[in-house]
């Protein structure tokens, strides 16, 4: 089993920055395996698979 997770700030002023890293990574990791991160979970969103 493995845990990965990306943090991020939320909105605007912070897309395409630094700050959301995190996030970017995430989305394009689990695009690349075929895992969908859309479940609310823990006040944050998961994605298992």
């Amino acid at each position: 089993m493995y845990l990965i997770a990306g943090l991020g700030n939320i909105g605007r002023e912070y897309e395409g920055t630094r700050h959301n890293c995190g996030f970017e990574v995430i989305d394009l990791l689990s695009e690349k395996v075929g895992i969908k991160v859309n479940k609310i979970k823990y006040k944050g969103l998961i994605g298992e698979g």
